[in-house]
């Protein structure tokens, strides 16, 4: 069959297909003319044009020759795909369909049948499961995978009846999961923005990387269309490749076009600015509200931390008795480096803390307690931040003079020391004392916190002020309160949250929330952030952004062989001594000199009497969003470069419990040349955003914009040349050691 005769005979306009179609578009816009004059600014002509459009398209991709060219090119097939599942399905949902296509059927219909229906406790139950946002995207990443099995994909070419059911269940697992991203009006329960965002993310990535299975493989995965006649002349595993290729640049063009789409409707005030009504204020709310219930679980939160509790058992067990050397064979030389470390970085800009709030050390809290008993009070001289920022050096200076990313029992101890001292001092001292005065990585999670979208604060400033009984601190009948004791109605940011929601709990009046907020605004608050900002944690503010630039530098080339060149120059030998000196000096003395330098500099300019240790705490917050770019471009290095490592290292650690040699699996390396582009993309917003929290800073402590601008201009010129440095970090080639970084 030629290609003209193809498209011009082969179109499938059954009744099957047209009736539905057809009572649907009647439906809606009988519907939609209802609606609109009752309800325009929910219903404006756009929204009509996009059902419209949907199901126009839908109708393309099968009745068109589109579908018969499927059973052809691999090519067609992926184009059907596209439509199915990333075009058609949001359009549908722009169009607002549920009150048209409800108001559009006749009275009778709605009164005595989709009414009583509808309200079915059974039917309502099973939506909330299908369009629970894992649900979704599970059964959207399930369909795509189950249908593409050779064997599958070939009965479906073969069989009338498979094929109409791979159309179904592609187009209705996407109905699902563009459901769970576009909450269409109306939403009783809507998604979080957050959890919406993350779920554009987690498709955008899979379908890239399904895609991409496609588009390099070396050998046709369907050997039916080699027994087909190819209209084009195109070769089966040239027509897999282009097949693949198109779906992984549709497919994120679809993405990101959604993701743009959530982003500017997620950024626009009148999101930034909703809070939820109160509950003496709306009638029967949920416990939490806003679909957010599911979120203050404790068994959730139990199950998370549990689930990480056996992965930490797993690569400390691994890490004492498996294998050494590759260390990225085994579990402890890549699962806590190659992937925890930028997973908990990304899951805090989408969500919040979240790993504090599922942390596994806090586990054995209640058992310390009743073994130990809590006899202690945290000395007074403790209740700071320097500890944390002690054990944070101890750390750096462990990871790059131990070589702890290629000592998997070396990193196993560490694990099992932080397991340790969590029990001893939660077992010993007041509960949370481990969390707000000793833990370097909650630290971390808490100043870098003031980034994520989400905060956990009061609903409403008067219910807080009416009650007596302060459930949130000191908690109630509902459950503990703060383990960091947090008052939450004096809380600013996210500093001390361990996001472990027991203050929403325990509130009694329901005025406890996770809350969407403008990321960063607690880095600018002035006098607040004064109080907050101790000289304390502004050194460890301090650390935590000159560590990020000392921890990549010791992965570039050109600062190794800078090092070994000053010791050859000095006349020393480059071991552990001189190593450790250098990167204590580069860690501690070099930040000392700069900050003060731009501290005196910038009073000078601006003639202000502030004092050297305020001036400090009050601009350092404003190098966190360039420290923690650093971060996220360094950690998604190693994950991206790294990013199939853990299945050697699951099959040698299998094979050792099951007493059989499992041979790995070479993989082709990924095509990373995107890769320093992003790492600098990172890096300059990064740059961009801290300049943008200096300038609000300054304004804040002199108003005057010209004194403003001279205070801020010595940081301002600290932050570019720290930007420069990450240039030079990530444009040099890197020092591979291990995990495949």
């Amino acid at each position: 069959m030629n290609a003209s005769a193809l498209w011009a005979t082969n179109w499938s306009l059954g009744p099957g297909i047209l009736f539905p179609l057809a009572i649907s578009a009647w439906l809606y816009l009988r519907g939609f003319e209802r609606v609109r004059r009752q309800s325009p600014g929910h219903f404006p002509p756009w929204r009509r044009v996009a059902f419209l459009l949907g199901l126009g398209l839908l109708l393309v991709a099968l009745a068109s020759p589109l579908d018969a060219a499927a059973d052809l090119l691999l090519t067609a097939h992926m184009v059907q795909h596209w439509l199915l599942m990333m075009v058609v399905p949001p359009l549908i949902w722009a169009g607002a369909p549920n009150v048209p296509l409800l108001r559009g059927l006749p009275g009778d219909w709605l009164s005595r049948g989709a009414g009583p229906l509808l309200s079915s406790p059974t039917l309502k139950r099973g939506v909330r499961i299908f369009t629970h946002p894992g649900v979704a995207l599970g059964l959207w990443i399930l369909a795509t995978l189950g249908w593409h099995w050779p064997p599958a994909y070939e009965f479906a070419l073969q069989s009338r009846a498979a094929h109409d059911m791979e159309h179904l269940s592609f187009l209705g697992s996407s109905l699902l999961l563009w459901f769970c991203i576009l909450q269409p009006w109306p939403v009783r329960a809507p998604t979080p923005f957050p959890m919406r965002l993350l779920l554009v993310v987690g498709a955008g990535l899979f379908n890239s990387l399904f895609s991409a299975a496609f588009a390099f493989s070396a050998a046709p995965f369907y050997s039916l269309y080699a027994s087909v006649p190819s209209p084009w002349s195109i070769d089966v595993l040239e027509d897999q490749n282009v097949a693949g290729a198109f779906m992984w640049v549709a497919g994120s063009l679809s993405m990101i076009a959604a993701a743009v789409g959530l982003a500017l409707a997620g950024l626009a005030p009148r999101e930034l600015g909703s809070r939820r009504v109160p509950r003496r204020q709306r009638a029967a709310p949920p416990r939490v509200g806003s679909g957010r219930s599911w979120i203050v679980s404790r068994r959730l939160r139990r199950g998370a931390q549990w689930v990480l509790a056996a992965i930490a058992a797993g690569v400390m067990l691994d890490g004492f008795l498996g294998s050494q050397i590759p260390s990225s064979e085994n579990l402890a030389g890549v699962l806590p480096w190659t992937y925890w470390r930028p997973l908990s970085l990304f899951a805090l800009l989408a969500l919040g803390n979240l790993f504090c709030g599922i942390c596994p050390l806090t586990l054995s809290r209640n058992l310390a307690a009743r073994l130990l008993g809590r006899p202690f009070r945290w000395p007074q001289w403790l209740q700071n931040k320097w500890l944390p920022g002690a054990l944070f050096v101890f750390y750096l200076w462990s990871y790059e003079m131990l070589d702890l990313w290629d000592r998997p029992r070396a990193t196993a101890a560490w694990i099992a020391g932080f397991f340790v001292l969590c029990f001893l001092v939660e077992g010993l001292f007041r509960r949370g004392t481990f969390c707000r005065y000793v833990c370097p990585v909650g630290q971390f999670q808490f100043v870098h916190a003031a980034l994520s979208p989400n905060e956990v604060r009061p609903l409403s400033p008067s219910i807080c002020s009416d009650c007596t009984t302060h459930d949130c601190l000191r908690g109630g009948s509902e459950g503990p309160g703060c383990p960091t004791e947090l008052y939450l109605p004096a809380k600013k940011g996210n500093l001390d949250c361990t996001f472990c929601l027991d203050c929403v709990r325990a509130c009694p009046h329901d005025n406890a929330g996770w809350v969407s907020v403008t990321p960063g605004r607690s880095l600018g608050q002035g006098r607040a952030a004064a109080r907050v900002y101790g000289l304390d944690l502004g050194v460890l503010t301090v650390l935590f952004v000159w560590g990020a630039f000392v921890n990549a530098m010791g992965m570039s080339r050109p600062f190794v062989r800078a090092q070994a060149a000053l010791a050859h120059e000095l006349g020393f030998s480059s071991g552990l001594g001189f190593d450790s000196a250098v990167l204590l000096g580069v860690l501690l003395l070099a930040p000392v000199f700069f900050l003060s330098f731009c501290a005196v500099a910038g009073r000078w300019l601006a003639r202000t009497s502030l004092s050297m240790g305020e001036m400090v705490s009050r601009v350092v917050p404003a190098l966190v969003p360039l420290g923690l770019a650093m971060w996220v471009a360094h950690f998604g290095f190693h994950l991206a470069t790294g990013f199939f490592s853990f299945i050697p290292a699951s099959r040698r650690a299998l094979g050792s419990l099951s007493g059989e040699s499992m041979v790995s699996v070479t993989r082709a390396p990924l095509n990373l040349a995107w890769l320093t582009d992003a790492q600098l993309l990172v890096l300059g917003l990064g740059l961009v955003i801290s300049l943008g929290v200096l300038w609000r800073i300054g304004r804040e402590i002199l108003p005057e914009p010209g004194r403003a601008l001279r205070l801020i201009l010595p940081w301002s010129l600290l932050a570019l040349a720290l930007w420069g440095l990450g240039l030079v970090t990530f444009l040099a080639p890197m020092q591979m050691r291990g995990m495949g970084a």
